[in-house]
């Protein structure tokens, strides 16, 4: 189990931070402003599904999202839902025929959280509908770079009552993202931190595993992990790209 990380998302939520440093204040957005976000729900019955992480689409059958959402449960208890901006309503529903994550990846590591999640029908492209360009292994992210980190905020009631929102941050170097995760984890390359550099609190938590962190459009890394207090872990996109492209 994830315990850190699961911890982590109970202390972030619970945790009175400021809502212009965390993505659970972020902005809700329409769906168009990001068509690439999907929402994957597990059913552990049968019957009902539950939201269980973000994803991003990046062709007409395949969608990216962090190892440690798909490790667990075979592909027919999941479904990807997209072109809606809400989590359990709207857009399209797809049945998933196969999950597949990243062959280093262990869920008592952090590194190598990226996976991907594959529909067994194509998806049909529309303005709410759109595969995401992925950063290529020789993609320049610097640090202090603005992104705009995405995810399912709550909107209201229950887990499943979440809908599509950002939130505008800066990418944190790797020795600054080390030093405050210090005696927790080491950071490595195949990672990048966003959050604010000069902040305590500033990491986006709540609904964003797995979700896309967008530079220009382009999606540069998919949430993996988040504590209070600390900047957000995440994988790096461009340090996978061939295994993501060679996969999807």
């Amino acid at each position: 189990m994830r315990v850190l990380a699961l911890l982590a998302l109970c202390v972030a939520v619970v945790a009175a931070v400021p809502s212009s440093t965390r993505l659970a204040g972020g902005n809700f957005v329409n769906i168009s402003r990001y068509p690439s976000l999907a929402s994957l729900t597990v059913t552990w019955n049968g019957v009902n599904h539950n939201f269980q992480c973000a994803a991003v689409l990046i062709n007409n059958r395949s969608a990216v999202t962090a190892a440690h959402c798909v490790y667990y449960s075979p592909p027919n208890q999941f479904r990807l839902r997209v072109g809606s901006s809400y989590v359990n309503s709207g857009g399209v529903m797809h049945n998933v025929n196969s999950l597949r994550y990243h062959p280093n990846y262990s869920d008592s590591s952090y590194r190598y959280d990226v996976g991907l999640v594959r529909t067994s029908s194509n998806i049909n492209q529309n303005n709410n509908v759109r595969p995401a360009p992925i950063a290529g292994s020789n993609y320049n992210l610097g640090n202090n770079q603005n992104v705009w980190a995405t995810g399912w905020r709550h909107s209201s009631g229950s887990n499943n009552n979440r809908q599509i929102a950002d939130s505008q941050m800066q990418t944190v170097s790797q020795s600054n993202c080390n030093s405050r995760y210090s005696g927790v984890q080491s950071i490595s390359s195949d990672m990048v931190c966003t959050g604010w550099a000069n902040q305590n609190s500033n990491g986006q938590c709540n609904g964003v595993f797995g979700a896309g962190i967008f530079h220009s459009g382009t999606l540069v890394g998919v949430t993996a992990q988040c504590m209070s207090s600390r900047p957000t872990i995440n994988t790096r996109v461009s340090s996978f790209s061939s295994w993501i492209q060679s996969n999807a």
